[in-house]
């Protein structure tokens, strides 16, 4: 007899829609977080999200309309700039509405979902460690500030503690799943959140993200208002070697050269995170072990948001934990629909932005200041990009653009072999192993695949 069915570590969004999708199904499951109960969903976040993700989810678990005092603001599009400040690409439509939001009131509107829904909470708890049963887990220990160790067990274990993966890490040298997510493949940030009196956002439904290579290499700055009085500002950069802590590149180049920044500011928040940048872990079970959110890498590799993939994931995880459990098959193989599905649904477009990442870590800024002059890049091949993870190189309109460049031909031709190798790698990802046994072949194609889309 166990303590519950589903313990899951980590009241994140992607651990409350786990929660949310199993509770509503009747399963017995504990949600806990380290952070107290009215802090839960504190966090640093470009407090921004596509309102496709909440129409996905309404149509999966009939998620609820986003409540009036979570919204911040509508949001209309993006506004990407050169790093020459001079040129941008606007993107406007129906992928990129959505509304900027308070993070906090964003998590605590999760978490009490998922308690109507039928789920226990426990906050001000930190699980501490995996527990295992003749080599597969069988539940945490966890502890509370006022409180001894305490062991609870379950049929399922679910890791959404986030970047840190904290109980993914405690699995043995045995298991399939990755540990350890390289330092190359995340990404860390800062970002304030300020309220200014003295000056006016003229288009505040529109995000503004700035390119900088030589500022902000692997990454980039965002200002997102939040109303025409109200900003959340901040920046991600790679973890490669040599690269700057956050707040420095903040100091030194965002407080300078914005003009809402000279001006009389009220803090509302100040802080620091990390996320990771990459495909999804490759696989994201074991036997009753499961992971969702940033402790799975459903992060989009491009920008680093990972709410509307991270609930993707919790819905998916949510729906095969469920299956597992009617049928009493919570091993790996039992889990195992999990892998397939998410990576049929996001996984597959993760994995293609993850090289084309690589390709853009390594483009300068002269290139990219000329390719946004000549208008070689346009939104609509951006948003095609973000969306979907293909890269379209015709013989249309958008070659003769290419052609326009011809005084950039090395770049050009760049452009072309990551393209390809975009494809080749949603080819491998669409034919992702139905079973554990064919998990290390199919991870032999991957290596050579983003080995040279790191030498683009």
């Amino acid at each position: 007899m166990t303590d519950y069915e589903v313990i899951i570590a980590g009241a994140g969004t992607g651990g409350a829609t786990t929660a949310i999708t199993l509770a509503q199904k009747g399963h017995s499951v504990l949600l806990i977080d380290r952070k107290e109960r009215d802090k839960i969903g504190d966090k640093t976040c470009g407090d921004a999200i596509g309102g496709h993700h909440i129409k996905e989810l309404k149509d999966m678990i009939g998620l609820p309309d986003l409540p009036k005092d979570v919204i911040e603001y509508e949001v209309a599009g993006l506004d990407l700039y050169a790093p020459d400040r001079e040129h941008k690409i606007s993107m406007v439509g129906p992928t990129t509405r959505g509304v900027s939001f308070n993070r906090l009131a964003m998590g605590q509107w999760f978490v009490e979902l998922a308690e109507k829904a039928g789920a226990e909470v426990l906050a001000s708890t930190r699980v501490k460690k995996l527990q295992f049963e003749d080599g597969k887990v069988s539940g945490v220990t966890i502890q509370t500030d006022t409180s001894d160790e305490k062991h609870l067990t379950s049929k399922i274990v679910i890791d959404a503690t986030g970047a840190t993966g904290m109980l993914r890490r405690q699995l043995p040298e045995s298991s399939p799943v990755e540990k350890v997510v390289a330092k190359e493949d995340q990404m860390v940030a800062w970002r304030d959140v300020y309220e200014t009196p003295e000056y006016e956002f003229d288009t505040p439904d529109m995000l503004e993200i700035y390119w900088n290579q030589e500022a902000t290499l692997g990454g980039y700055t965002w200002v997102f208002p939040q109303g025409p009085h109200r900003v959340n500002v901040g920046l991600g950069v790679m973890t490669i070697p040599g690269y700057t802590h956050p707040k420095k590149i903040f100091e030194n180049f965002v407080v300078p050269n914005w003009d809402f920044m000279k001006t009389d500011l009220k803090v509302i928040d100040s802080s620091g995170g990390i996320a990771p940048i990459r495909r999804p872990i490759d696989t994201m079970v074991d036997d009753n072990f499961m992971l969702v959110g940033d402790a799975a890498c459903q992060v989009n590799p491009i920008h680093g948001g990972g709410i509307g993939s991270s609930m993707l994931g919790g819905v998916h995880a949510g729906e095969v934990a469920h299956e597992a459990l009617e049928t009493g098959d919570t091993s790996i193989d039992g889990l195992w629909a999990y892998n397939p599905r998410y990576m049929e649904s996001y996984g597959i477009k993760q994995a293609s932005l993850d090289v084309f990442r690589w390709f853009l870590l390594n483009v300068t800024n002269e290139e990219i200041d000329f390719a946004f002059e000549k208008g070689i890049v346009k939104g609509i091949d951006l948003l095609s990009v973000s969306m979907t993870g293909k890269m379209n190189i015709g013989k249309g309109e958008k070659f003769k653009r290419l052609l326009s460049g011809i005084g950039k031909i090395p770049l050009l031709l760049r452009v072309q072999k990551i393209a390809n190798l975009m494809e080749e790698i949603k080819e491998v990802y669409s034919e992702y192993p139905d079973s554990p046994k064919g998990l290390d072949k199919w991870k032999a194609r991957l290596e050579p695949i983003y080995k040279e889309a790191k030498n683009i």
